[in-house]
């Protein structure tokens, strides 16, 4: 059994092995590749996930793993990472430094700690009980009209059908909507501004475990709200509807709006 201290710092010390290899493939050669998905993956992406793989079997040989690029790993297993190499691998690929490695430990069933690291720009994001930007704590903005809020999203390619509906609807309350309403990109750098009080909404389709399980323990403990787009608590399972919000109050709005 181990404390959450110790699983912080060991999360720590992936970020660092990730930042090493990251560095070596960003804005120069990374072996790009279509997955059978047509998503891109790097050299990059291959490399700190089998890196993580071996650190975390070999410290922790008893937990589970669920990752981007691999087949599951003991997935049963009551404590459970769950790794993104490198989420918004398009970005990376673009040189743009917005995209993140995401690293979350889960307990039972529960994301208990997650966190979000740009090797770039040096940036570090990470929860449990309390939600720090390198060491400084962050909260959310009180962003309490829909009217005043900074609404996020990958790209609106990935809604179709009744999905693409509710974007639409949804934008046309939010701030800036004469402009369009709504800043893509940036993937899970979008759950790192949210948490720090520059964005408020963050609305996805269809997000993979890896892609927001390590966000939840983050935006929550900053004082924000993920659910799905009913309100629930989001399942660890894939095409999972997110929505995150700054707080509880706007979050009730958007549901009132997109339900």
């Amino acid at each position: 059994m181990h404390d959450i201290n110790t699983i912080i710092q060991f999360a720590h010390h992936l970020a660092d092995v990730a930042n090493d290899i990251t560095k070596k493939y960003y804005r120069l050669p990374n072996g790009e590749v279509a997955k059978l998905d047509n998503s891109p993956v790097t050299l990059a992406d291959q490399q700190i996930e089998l890196a993580w793989r071996q650190l975390i079997k070999k410290n922790f040989p008893s937990h589970g793993i669920i990752g981007e690029e691999y087949d599951d790993y003991q997935a049963n297993a009551n404590n459970i990472w769950i790794i993104d190499p490198i989420d918004g691998t398009s970005s990376f690929i673009a040189g743009k430094p917005i995209f993140g490695n995401l690293i979350a430990f889960v307990k039972s069933g529960s994301p208990i700690f997650g966190m979000i690291n740009q090797p770039i720009t040096n940036e570090r994001w990470f929860a449990s009980d309390v939600a720090y930007f390198n060491q400084q704590k962050i909260t959310t903005r009180n962003c309490l009209n829909i009217a005043d809020a900074t609404l996020c999203s990958t790209s609106p390619y990935f809604f179709f059908d009744n999905d693409r509906l509710v974007l639409d609807k949804l934008t046309k309350y939010t701030k800036y909507q004469q402009i369009g309403g709504i800043t893509y990109g940036g993937d899970c750098y979008n759950y790192a501004c949210l948490a720090m009080g520059f964005v408020d909404i963050i609305i996805e389709p269809g997000l993979k475990i890896c892609d927001f399980a390590a966000i939840i323990p983050i935006i929550t403990a900053a004082g924000g709200v993920v659910s799905d787009w009913q309100g629930n608590p989001l399942k660890l399972q894939a095409n999972a509807k997110l929505l995150a919000c700054a707080n509880q109050q706007l979050h009730q709005q958007v549901l009132s709006i997109i339900n």
